[in-house]
């Protein structure tokens, strides 16, 4: 990514003074402190063009993966989806300090079996990815692109099926054609998780937090954001990991958690450390915030582009 965009500002230089922001979700919860953590270290030693890099923000990101797997059984708990007796156990039996994300956990027989049975009344019929959206059923959906019919939507207009149908529509010849896709004919299909392509397992436990606090060293905003409706990179715990980030740094408390608005409504709660580092949740949104709460990621995003904090004094007074 370094390569390309040295080579892209080459090609295009009427852009090289233009504002750089970086953003992405999930995953890119180490692709994005990565990336810019490298064109940093270019700017500090390049005697040329540099990288006008002006904020950072993630969405639902994976910071440090041992603590993302401890608090989504706390997740669970508050929201209902296990057992007081289950969430209890885990929490008497499970060491997550010794803990893998594969099966066996190098944790005890009761802490498995406590897992095991979480992981039971959770169920595949919830989207872990978003704990309030309608799960899809593929064969349905498969039935309905065939007959060129409009996939069922919930009442919140979110297409539950969009994976699946993605999937459809990348395999789609003309589609392929049209994109310059495939062209070498690979015997196997597009996917949106593709397993011909595997992240090694000493990746995923990678600890970004010291790449965060390099970013915010030299002064570059950075904004963390989370969908409260995800359980996978649960915000309780992307939460915490900023807490104590700005401890660690010395950070202040610039800007008290508060619900912030969009639009009259709340659309998530914030808080801000250092007039640099700023956490905030977007209400109702999942794993994907743009997808399942495509305006309000809009507010977020303006804000961040802007350089202004969430609003908290847009809302209508009650009667």
């Amino acid at each position: 990514m370094y390569k390309f965009l040295l080579g892209w500002y080459k090609k295009f230089p009427e852009y090289k003074s233009r504002s750089l922001f970086l953003s992405g979700e999930s995953y890119a919860g180490h692709y994005i402190p990565q990336l810019t953590d490298v064109l940093l270290m270019h700017n500090e030693k390049s005697k040329g063009f540099k990288f006008n890099i002006k904020g950072v923000a993630i969405g639902n990101p994976l910071l440090e993966l041992d603590r993302y797997i401890r608090v989504t059984y706390e997740y669970f708990w508050s929201h209902g989806m296990i057992s007081n007796e289950i969430f209890l156990a885990i929490k008497k039996d499970c060491d997550f300090e010794d803990y893998t994300s594969g099966d066996p956990h190098n944790e005890s027989k009761s802490c498995n079996d406590a897992i095991d049975e979480a992981k039971a009344m959770v169920g595949e019929y919830v989207d872990n990815y978003d704990v309030i959206l309608d799960v899809c059923y593929p064969s349905i959906v498969t039935q309905e692109l065939r007959l060129r019919k409009y996939v069922t939507k919930i009442s919140l207009g979110v297409d539950v099926c969009m994976s699946y149908e993605s999937s459809f529509y990348f395999n789609l010849p003309e589609v392929q054609h049209a994109l310059h896709a495939n062209r070498t004919h690979l015997t196997y299909g597009w996917s949106m998780c593709s397993d011909v392509l595997n992240l090694t397992g000493k990746d995923v436990y990678i600890n970004i937090l010291p790449l965060l606090q390099r970013i915010v060293e030299q002064k570059i905003p950075v904004w963390i954001f989370s969908g409260d409706q995800d359980s996978v990179v649960p915000l309780l715990g992307t939460r915490t990991l900023m807490r104590e980030l700005a401890h660690a740094m010395g950070l202040p408390v610039t800007a008290p958690y508060r619900a912030w608005f969009r639009k009259g409504q709340v659309g998530g709660w914030a808080t801000e450390y250092g007039n640099m580092l700023t956490f905030a949740t977007v209400r109702g949104a999942s794993h994907m915030v743009p997808f399942s709460q495509p305006d309000r990621a809009l507010g977020l995003f303006r804000s961040f582009v802007l350089g202004q904090r969430l609003p908290n004094t847009t809302h209508p007074p009650i009667d």
